[in-house]
């Protein structure tokens, strides 16, 4: 049996509220918000509720979630009930308010068992985690996304991002689609870019891209931008003499490939994260013999082009010259979703933001994001997981992989 517990001071809560109205958007969710409405005590208790779980997680062995991925449920005639990330969970909780004090009590008997680590790839690394590090350590990524009618990959690839752990992400996206993105952004920095009332990246947004590039640890750019030809202009233009290594991605690969670009003049090392069409675009050949050779492939682009491949799908490759090639051993059918390879592009990002090298970057962000899916998978089923439902999971995938990383070095 395993037990957390909070106690916590009601008007502190209400302080909280009352300061910063965005307080119960980042910490409670919708249904939470309703329930609680003008009591404190309610707000109190389930952050309360929300701390002792926390604690119980972590006593558990297990990643601790984030705030707004607990909900106290109440039901009607019956104690409330957690829910993790949408799921009903066996943990049992009491709740109570006396005195100007919230205290919840929150049991599991299912605890106390730590989750089977992974076999991690002998060649993967992760950035460090310093115990006294800041937003500052972990880098700031710059993610260049989205088009009209194409709002839901920008997001997609900035939370890849910041839930692969990157310090600061900044989401930029044409000026016209910046209402519909920004209200869904809370944890990253919305930035508009000119665009000359296209919806799209505009030749006219350069010399702002160039300025948000300054001081920029990671690039990511290219899920959802589309292929105008303004489009094509702004982003070979962008991709020649970059400050900062980059994930290409998406419809700015489909680009490069009709443009023929060099990838040479970016003077950056370069990741593309092409799934099989993508790369008999780049290499010039049909999808079907890009599947017969992927290895082969992957090997020969990287090595010619001096890049770092990834080719996406079951057993990604990644590939670059000089290093051995990588293969992910992991076959996830749950991962076959729109919107998964924006997530994984934002997470390559992020570890490079972290300091890693292009190609370990490159294969941590492989590794995680194919072990957040089958986390996902477990929980939900090989089919009708979301991108967003892979999101979520990155942090306990993540820290699953550096517990299994520290239990092999201790075993040496």
């Amino acid at each position: 049996m395993v037990v957390g517990v909070d106690v916590t001071v009601v008007d502190r809560i209400a302080r909280a509220l009352e300061r910063n109205p965005r307080f119960a958007q980042r910490i409670y969710t919708a249904g939470e918000q309703r329930y609680s409405a003008r009591k404190p005590e309610r707000w109190a208790s389930r952050w309360a509720a929300k701390e002792a779980v926390r604690k119980l997680c972590s006593s558990a062995g297990e990643a601790m979630p984030a705030y707004r991925d607990i909900e106290v449920v109440r039901r009607r005639g019956g104690p409330p009930r957690v829910h993790i990330r949408g799921e009903e969970t066996p943990i049992a909780l009491s709740l109570t308010h006396d005195g100007g004090l919230a205290i919840a009590v929150a049991v599991s008997r299912a605890g106390g068992r730590r989750r089977e680590l992974p076999v991690p790839p002998d060649d993967l690394l992760l950035a460090d985690r310093p115990e006294d590090g800041h937003k500052g350590t972990f880098g700031r990524v710059v993610v260049i996304a989205g088009s009209k009618g194409f709002t839901g990959a920008p997001r997609l690839a900035a939370m890849g991002a910041a839930r692969g752990g990157a310090g600061l992400v900044e989401l930029c996206i044409p000026e016209a689609i910046h209402p519909i993105v920004a209200a869904g952004c809370l944890e990253v920095m919305p930035t508009p870019l000119p665009d000359d009332g296209t919806g799209t990246l505009h030749p006219s947004a350069v010399s702002t891209v160039r300025e948000r590039l300054q001081g920029a640890d990671a690039l990511v750019i290219g899920p959802g931008l589309g292929r105008s030809p303004d489009t094509a202009t702004a982003l070979l233009e962008i991709l020649e003499g970059l400050p900062c290594p980059a994930v290409v991605d998406a419809d700015a690969l489909n680009i490069a490939a009709t443009s023929g670009f060099d990838w040479k003049l970016s003077g950056q090392t370069i990741v593309v994260t092409p799934h099989p069409a993508e790369m008999g675009r780049l290499a010039g050949m049909g999808t079907e013999a890009v599947q017969a050779d992927r290895i082969g492939i992957a090997e020969r682009y990287a090595q010619e082009h001096g890049v770092v491949v990834v080719l996406k799908g079951a057993e990604t490759v990644v590939s670059a010259a000089g290093h051995p090639t990588h293969i992910d051993q992991h076959r996830v059918v749950a991962l076959a979703t729109g919107g998964t390879g924006d997530v994984l592009a934002g997470l390559i990002g992020s570890m490079l933001g972290q300091g890693l090298t292009p190609r370990d970057a490159a294969v941590a962000g492989v590794t995680i994001h194919a072990q957040a899916g089958l986390m996902v998978q477990a929980r939900r089923g090989r089919a009708g997981a979301l991108a967003s439902d892979v999101i979520d999971t990155l942090p306990a995938a993540q820290e699953l992989l550096r517990q299994a990383l520290e239990a092999a070095t201790a075993r040496r």
